[in-house]
């Protein structure tokens, strides 16, 4: 009898004899792989993330997209975040577009 490369499910031949418990185990194997993709269980261990499990993975990306847009949307509210300080004088700086060509600006920060 051969077996499934991936889940090692017993798959019989044309002429083998097919037992009610050959059929059993696999039902169970495949319940127990479904149920693990369900709970998002399983691990996948070359996923480029923290939490290697399907679901976990997905939200961590989900996080990083709301994380991006919400410094997108700061950015657009506030074109100048960032600070420096040049001979004792504090600057705030970014970029803006004018006429469709990106722009450096800055200014000194007055208190």
């Amino acid at each position: 009898m051969e077996h499934t490369p991936n889940l090692n499910l017993k798959k019989p031949g044309l002429t083998d004899n097919i037992l009610i418990s050959d059929i059993n185990e696999n039902m169970d194997v495949l319940d127990a792989a479904v149920n693990e993709l369900q709970q998002g269980t399983k691990e996948i261990p070359d996923l480029e993330t923290e939490d290697k499990t399907l679901g976990g993975a997905i939200n961590e990306v989900k996080n990083e997209v709301i994380n991006v847009k919400q410094e997108i949307e700061s950015h657009v509210i506030n074109p100048m975040p960032h600070m420096f300080v040049d001979n004792g004088k504090t600057y705030r700086w970014g970029f803006r577009t004018l006429d469709g060509k990106p722009q450096f600006i800055y200014e000194e920060v007055t208190v």
